[in-house]
């Protein structure tokens, strides 16, 4: 008579853990890598509270002033406080997705993802993934300074226009910022290159204060994805004026649009100056042939 298994004193079977799919899994490294760098914690989360904790102070006397920008009636406190969430937003999703691109791919560390069986649909999802949750971290953290510190005030009926305005200043800075990676030539260069076009974009967006430009200047800096970006924000925030733009909208999805088409049409996984040690043994044996001939 058999007996398989199945009495009280057969061996059981531990239980199966089910393992994260390989997706989360790059989540997970990519918010461990990004957390535990002090320069980017710098650079990408701190910048822009400290950005807006010195001009919330600098107006903090002004914060019940109604302001004209525009067709809205805004709050010094609120003007303030929009410009810096444009500016985060921009920090998180355009430059520190450059600059990370960037210095990647100079390092090589794409290419050896290309090697895994790790599908490239994995490796940047995550990558966008760990970007979106650090922007709603330095969005939500700038909120609450803002709200318990700056005299910001939100109507809740236009809350969802405000979220709506966050979110597409998102879809459009992300695309532009793998586009931007694309410019600087190696890992060092990225840095520089970069911020040469976030902090003059950011400042001439007009979030901040309103510069006299003039209208030739106006009328480009208008057509920047900053400046519809503010203007969203803006209207979400304003005592009075439209809630929405629809002209801004349009734009922000047409900057989207064409990040989106010059990143994949020439985005690259390998950079062409890989630094020394990264490339593969023949075009080693290759480089050092050719030296000795």
């Amino acid at each position: 008579m058999s007996t398989t298994g199945t009495g009280p004193g057969a061996a059981r079977r531990p239980p199966r853990t089910r393992r994260p799919s390989s997706f989360w899994l790059h989540v997970d490294g990519e918010l461990k890598e990004f957390w535990r760098s002090p320069i980017t914690l710098a650079f990408i989360v701190l910048m822009p509270v400290m950005f807006y904790v010195g001009f919330g102070l600098a107006f903090r006397s002004q914060a019940d002033e109604v302001r004209l920008v525009g067709e809205h009636g805004i709050t010094q406190a609120n003007l303030s406080f929009g410009g810096i969430l444009g500016f985060a937003l921009m920090s998180v999703a355009f430059a520190n997705v450059a600059i990370g691109l960037a210095i990647r791919r100079h390092h090589g560390l794409f290419k050896r993802f290309r090697t895994t069986p790790v599908s490239p649909a994995t490796v940047m999802g995550a990558y966008l993934v760990n970007t979106l949750l650090t922007a709603v971290i330095v969005l939500g953290v700038v909120t609450a300074i803002g709200l318990f510190g700056m005299g910001v005030t939100v109507d809740p009926a236009r809350l969802p226009q405000l979220l709506a305005a966050l979110l597409l200043g998102f879809v459009c800075m992300a695309p532009l910022g793998a586009a931007a990676s694309l410019l600087p030539p190696n890992a060092d260069a990225a840095v520089p290159m970069v911020n040469g076009i976030f902090f003059p974009a950011a400042f001439l967006a007009g979030g901040f204060i309103v510069l006299p430009l003039g209208d030739a200047v106006s009328a480009v800096t208008d057509l920047l994805p900053g400046r519809p970006l503010t203007v969203l924000i803006q209207g979400a925030l304003s005592e009075s004026g439209p809630v929405w733009d629809w002209p801004s909208v349009w734009l922000l999805l047409a900057w989207s649009l064409l990040g989106t088409v010059v990143a994949l049409r020439w985005f690259r996984w390998a950079s062409e100056r890989e630094p020394r040690g990264f490339g593969s043994a023949r075009n080693r044996r290759r480089d050092s042939e050719g030296a000795r001939g």
